[in-house]
């Protein structure tokens, strides 16, 4: 796989240092103006449909307070019928949204009307009973919004205590005054913008809009945009409005909108203001060319400056490369020279030396090397590696140690011998003792001596190994396993058969350094060793004989019990077992 160039990899970084802070710094700028310009939009609609709420709540609480005062007037049981009366029809018309009141019995029926001259009659024949019932407890009742001739208008019922009864002031309000107020918000506010503000119902209907004609026909409100997340905005109780509170960017058919919304208290009516969020946020989009043009600007700036401060530098990285593939095929002889007054300078010169340090360090690994093949001839790896490292000397004596010795023998060699040539027989052995060599280390022994057709090994030093009996008789089952290969090799060239008798002891020797100062050998001495060496020659061919020391040492294999049996140069009898295999 084809890597990228140093020199590609200075480009592109160099332009990153330029083009992500400058990236980074194009969002944060955009992102800051359209905060900005949200927070500005919010301030502006929740300031609008605020003062549309306060202004609505204001024309019907000024004309829940003239129906107050008419029915107040009409409970004076003091004051002449006739004067009452022409107090209430002044207060009629003095108040422009209400142009007629009815006076009602506790059952609904009529008893008076005030009405200016030439209205239009709208009140009703019978007051509602459901208004009646809520304008029992004290509250003004209002009902749901209706058309007339002079636009929308609510019905509000307000209840009249007086001495002998309860009667009802009744009276069709007029939405005129919020309908101004609209109109003069969408002027104002958004340049006309009809589609701006506008004040629903309970049942989604448009009661106020910029354009009066819509308004006067009470049509439903288009279900996208804010009016999407109103849903059914009046409670069980219309004396109770659901009160809500919105803003936010909604989906609006034509694009998306920003938008706020805010309940009237008196009525489940809320307002509602919108603009266009492309219309919102129309200086992102140039902010955000600005940005991308500055970039390109800057991208290609730092590429042709990083083309040529990345070929000035990329030459001796180069240089050091090729000598680095040099160390790498071990041409150590070679050396390198930058002249660049920096740190590569500094490296070619500490890359030199290494290749100096490098050879001589060849030389010496080569020595040792050799030394380690030599010493490997004679003595267990494990004690190579500690002569090597310096940290075991070569001196006379050695130490008590608990190990496990193995004794493999070549049954019936004599009759090998008289069968084949000298020659034969060598090579036989050679590769006898090759194989058990490699599973005597496998398993992680040392291999002692070999005894003309007998191999000695043992566990537990010159490391030490926990579980050196269960290696010594797993070495022992691997040997026997590994014979019936050779055996169908050697039957096949030389029309022999090998068997090997194993013994296995465990106990107390000691291991070490024993000879002369001029030869020397790394062996064990001690009753344990004499017994693993009686046992093989107790062991019949292909059989392996363990005692009990070994088979308490290492209980995992399937031991078969021989008994007690007498071994010489032994008092005691000793308990053999054989090695199931």
């Amino acid at each position: 796989m084809r890597r990228r160039s140093f020199r590609l990899r200075l480009i592109v970084m160099t332009t990153a240092l330029v083009v992500v802070p400058l990236a980074v710094i194009g969002w944060l700028l955009i992102d800051v103006n359209r905060r900005a310009l949200e927070e500005s939009i919010r301030g502006q609609l929740r300031t609008v449909v605020a003062d549309l709420a306060r202004a609505g709540d204001r024309a019907l609480d000024d004309s829940e307070a003239t129906l107050r005062a008419i029915a107040a007037t009409l409970a004076d049981a003091d004051t002449p019928e006739d004067v009452r009366v022409a107090v209430a029809r002044r207060l009629v018309s003095a108040n422009p949204a209400i142009d007629q009141a009815g006076i009602y019995d506790g059952d609904g029926q009529p008893i008076e009307t005030v009405a200016e001259p030439g209205s239009q009659r709208l009140l009703p024949a019978v007051a509602p009973a459901e208004l009646r019932t809520l304008a029992r407890d004290g509250l003004p009742a209002i009902g749901p919004a209706f058309t007339s001739g002079s636009g929308p208008r609510v019905l509000m019922v307000v209840p009249v205590r007086g001495a002998a009864a309860t009667w009802y002031v009744v009276a069709p309000v007029s939405l005129a005054a919020v309908q101004d107020q609209v109109e003069q918000v969408a002027h104002e506010a958004f340049k006309d913008d009809l589609d701006s503000v506008f004040i629903v119902d309970a049942n989604l209907r448009i009661v106020a809009h910029p354009d009066p004609e819509r308004a006067y026909a009470l049509p439903a409100a288009r279900t996208d945009g804010v009016v999407g997340v109103l849903g059914k905005i009046g409670s069980s109780d219309p004396a109770r409005p659901t009160s809500f509170d919105a803003f936010g960017v909604y989906p609006r058919s034509g694009g998306r909108v920003v938008g706020a919304a805010r309940s009237l208290h008196e009525v489940p009516w809320v307002v509602i203001a919108e603009r266009k969020e492309a219309d919102v946020f129309a200086s992102i989009p140039r902010m955000r060319r600005a940005v991308i043009i500055a970039i390109a600007l800057a991208m290609l700036a730092a590429i042709g400056g990083a083309l040529v401060w990345s070929s000035r530098l990329a030459a001796p990285v180069r240089t050091l490369v090729r000598f680095a593939d040099d160390l790498a095929h071990r041409r150590f002889d070679r050396r390198v020279e930058v002249a660049t007054g920096d740190e590569l300078e500094d490296l070619a010169t500490a890359m030199s030396g290494a290749a100096a340090d490098l050879a001589a360090s060849d030389a010496t690994i080569a020595r040792e090397r050799k030394i380690r093949g030599d010493l490997g001839r004679y003595l267990p790896a494990q004690l190579v590696d500690q002569v090597v490292a310096g940290t075991q000397r070569l001196t006379l004596g050695g130490e008590r140690r608990t190990i496990t010795v193995l004794f493999a023998d070549v049954a019936s060699f004599t009759s090998l011998v008289e069968k084949l040539p000298p020659e034969q027989v060598v090579a036989i052995l050679n590769q006898l003792f090759t194989i058990l060599t490699e599973i005597v280390f496998r398993h992680g022994g040392t291999v002692d001596k070999f005894i003309g057709d007998c191999v000695m090994a043992f566990w537990g030093a010159p490391g030490a190994q926990p579980d050196h009996a269960a290696r010594a008789v797993a070495a022992a089952e691997d040997m026997l396993r590994w014979l019936e290969v050779g055996n169908e090799a050697w039957q096949a060239q030389y029309g022999v058969t090998i068997h090997l008798a194993i013994g296995v002891h465990t106990g107390d020797a000691v291991v070490g350094n024993f000879g002369s100062e001029a030869r020397m050998e790394y062996t064990c001495i001690g009753e344990t060793v004499n017994l693993a060496a009686r046992l093989e020659a107790l062991a019949r061919p292909q059989q392996i004989l363990a005692s009990r020391a070994t088979m308490d040492a290492a209980p995992g294999p399937e031991y078969v019990a021989l008994g007690s049996h007498q071994v010489p140069g032994r008092a005691e009898p000793l308990e053999l077992y054989e090695v199931a295999t």
